[in-house]
């Protein structure tokens, strides 16, 4: 898990406290119930898109990159 911070309209706020509180769970975990559903996960085929469009982006600029380090990184966060 990974910890955030979110701010809310205190209406909304307490509205989801509320709903959470009578469902007995987390407002974290009532938040992450109601978001999930909207969250696209991208098809292999896709991220390997996303991830060359970054790269033909970045070759098109002067920035020192080093692919392969941002390569594993992107793993390891698909993978954590």
């Amino acid at each position: 898990m990974i910890r955030a911070t979110i701010s809310f309209p205190q209406d909304v706020h307490e509205q989801l406290r509320q709903e959470a509180f009578n469902r007995r769970i987390s407002l974290g975990g009532l938040v992450v119930e109601k978001i999930r559903p909207k969250i696209k996960k991208l098809s292999v085929r896709e991220k390997i898109k996303r991830d060359f469009a970054l790269f033909d982006e970045i070759a098109t600029t002067s920035i020192m990159y080093d692919a392969a380090k941002a390569v594993r990184e992107e793993r390891d966060r698909d993978n954590g």
